[in-house]
């Protein structure tokens, strides 16, 4: 007869079953094994050996089932015996914080997952347990957290709701396409998150990537397509065109089904002769800037601006500049190339081909533009052609990886804090809004809100501000420096800024 432990510790939260039952036999001088089976594992726990840790422990059988993976659907925890094609982890891999569990032995039941590759107590990423050191703790970085944290939010809500667990087969389908097809170059990520480990990435299949680093980053890769089904159809389309000709290793059920190419609707028809003639007229004009000038596509920056900008636009007029930008885009790769190209502008300023409009409707299918639209335009180039053509898509490019902030000669508390977000993050992206006049939805943080860096701009000095453009105009300098071959650069001056 089974009987109560005179020593029965609370189960902490978060904690699987295996990690409790090894703190229950410790605490009672016992083997783990007379409590759990050793074999036992977190997911398909037989009723019966529940039963008899529950009654060891002083549990109620349903507390003790909340401990392990089936309280959560398949879409968690995979199908079938084996439990595949779900976010669980295959059985051989095993998460650890390389802080806090080497301490107090600390783990989660999610670690068992690639829902959560980072510890949030410690905001650390996790590490293979062979490999757990504390000379291996990699900062998780606001992104990752948030991230994580929707992503746990989902876990829980999809035990009870069918949308929230749509969303998530949905998402991990395509981190298993993602994972197959990453490269150095596709998706577009900045240099803070870790590197990815090819070898473990195309090993997500059935089961997702024993790594948690190249989780880590696979994960905020796709996040865009978490919300947007814009975002997912291109990162879906792009990875089933990579993955054409390469060796299959997975069966295709574990990835999205290739989406159609969208067709391009009209949204506002009637443009008539005038309108045609006035867009030929605009892409003669920009032909005759680009062989006299010299202006490209890479001079545009992503809010294109307008005479009486002081800075920035008004963020009411963001959506305009916007597709104004894109549009402007397509037109100086036409005259260049003799073609237009939606989707390199879109890729350009690292956003999906998604939007629409009058204008670029009209201007994608040569169609015309608008006389208010053509004075947006051209009175854009004005200023671009006054401010001496500054490659915007190279200053995109150079701080794009950039995550460490120069230091600066003003004090650090005159960097604020906004709703949780680092000074550094928030720093950066000042430095990224006004040197690439873009907004942080086309940065290397785009999950930091637009008004946060405008709330930080508010609040610092202009001692700050000048400072933190001379730091992005040193940026600059720097990577021409980096160019130089490295028999004839010294780099004194870049270990002086960044220690």
């Amino acid at each position: 007869m089974t009987v109560a432990l005179p020593v029965r510790p609370v189960p902490a939260a978060g904690e699987p079953l295996t990690s409790y039952a090894a703190r229950l036999a410790d605490a009672n001088g016992l083997t783990r094994s007379m409590v759990l089976p050793a074999h036992r594992h977190d997911v398909g726990v037989p009723a019966g050996e529940l039963d008899t840790l529950a009654t060891l422990a002083g549990l109620d059988p349903a507390a003790a089932a909340q401990l392990t993976m089936d309280r959560y659907p398949p879409t968690v925890r995979g199908q079938g015996p084996t439990h595949r094609g779900g976010w669980r982890l295959h059985f051989s891999a095993d998460w650890t914080c390389p802080q806090c569990t080497p301490l107090t032995g600390r783990r989660e039941l999610l670690w068992q997952t690639a829902l959560s590759p980072m510890c949030r107590h410690c905001n650390v990423l996790l590490t293979p347990a062979t490999a757990a050191s504390t000379d291996g703790i990699v900062d998780a970085g606001r992104d990752l957290t948030v991230l994580v944290n929707e992503l746990i939010e989902l876990a829980e809500a999809s035990i009870t709701h069918h949308t929230a667990r749509v969303r998530l087969g949905r998402f991990r389908r395509l981190c298993a396409l993602i994972a197959q097809t990453i490269d150095d170059t596709w998706p577009h990520r900045h240099d803070a998150l870790p590197p990815v480990d090819e070898s473990a990435a195309r090993g997500w299949g059935a089961f997702p990537s024993a790594d948690p680093a190249t989780v880590a980053t696979i994960l905020i890769s796709a996040a865009p397509a978490l919300h947007s089904t814009a975002f997912h159809d291109q990162f879906s389309r792009e990875g089933h065109t990579r993955r054409r000709g390469a060796p299959t290793r997975h069966p295709r059920k574990y990835l999205p089904l290739r989406p159609p190419a969208p067709p391009r609707r009209t949204i506002v028809a009637g443009f008539n002769a005038t309108d045609s003639g006035r867009l030929r007229w605009l892409l003669t004009q920009l032909e005759h800037h680009g062989v006299r000038h010299g202006i490209r596509p890479e001079h545009v920056p992503a809010l294109l601006p307008h005479p009486d900008d002081d800075g920035l636009p008004n963020p009411a007029d963001w959506r305009t500049r916007w597709h104004a930008s894109l549009a402007l885009h397509i037109l100086l790769t036409q005259t260049h190339e003799g073609a237009p190209s939606s989707s390199r502008a879109a890729l350009a300023f690292g956003t999906a081909d998604s939007d629409t409009s009058r204008l670029l409707d009209g201007v994608r299918l040569g169609r015309g533009i608008s006389h208010t639209d053509a004075h947006l335009l051209g009175d854009a180039v004005t200023v671009l052609l006054n401010d001496g053509l500054i490659d915007y898509q190279r200053r995109r490019d150079i701080l794009r990886p950039i995550t460490t902030l120069p230091r600066l000669p003003v004090p650090a508390s005159n960097l604020p804090e906004i709703d949780g977000y680092a000074p550094r993050v928030l720093a950066l992206g000042w430095i990224w809004t006004r040197l690439t006049r873009g907004p942080m939805w086309t940065s290397p943080y785009p999950l930091v809100p637009d008004r946060h860096v405008r709330t930080f701009n508010a609040a610092i000095d202009p001692e700050t501000r000048l400072a933190l453009h001379e730091a992005g105009q040193q940026l600059f300098a720097d990577a021409d420096l980096l160019t130089i071959p490295a028999a004839r650069a010294t780099f004194p001056g870049v270990t002086r800024r960044y220690g």
